[in-house]
């Protein structure tokens, strides 16, 4: 008798939240101002826990990771980028993007903190 695997394939979710995401940019003077541009994006997350050897290395380099999420594969999001979940400013350390077992495209990002905030209309 014949046996035949099913591909079973399970869908990613992500419901654990969504957040904003901006932009770094600076200004155009002898001595530039950081602040952030809204793209008006928002995308839906899927929270993962942090290694403890992830938060040892970040660590050593002085860096306080916030968070870990995996979303659906977005390569506009890159180190120069900030997310808002909730009323807190978290800065991209590392995007990852990756394609899992199943075939999908997802992005893992760790997060950082990022305590200086200025929005693009207070320029």
């Amino acid at each position: 008798m014949l046996y035949y695997k099913q591909n079973i394939t399970s869908l990613p979710t992500y419901n654990d939240g969504k957040f904003r995401l901006f932009e770094i940019k600076q200004t155009k003077d002898t001595y530039p101002i950081e602040y952030l541009h809204d793209t008006e994006k928002e995308i839906w997350f899927e929270e993962l826990s942090i290694s403890d050897k992830l938060r040892f290395e970040a660590e050593e380099r002085s860096k306080k990771i916030t968070c870990k999420l995996r979303i659906p594969q977005t390569k506009q999001i890159n180190s120069l980028c900030v997310i808002k979940i909730g009323d807190e400013y978290h800065k991209v350390f590392n995007a990852y993007h990756f394609t899992n077992k199943d075939g999908y495209k997802q992005t893992d990002l760790t997060l950082e903190e990022y305590p200086r905030v200025k929005l693009e209309e207070e320029i």
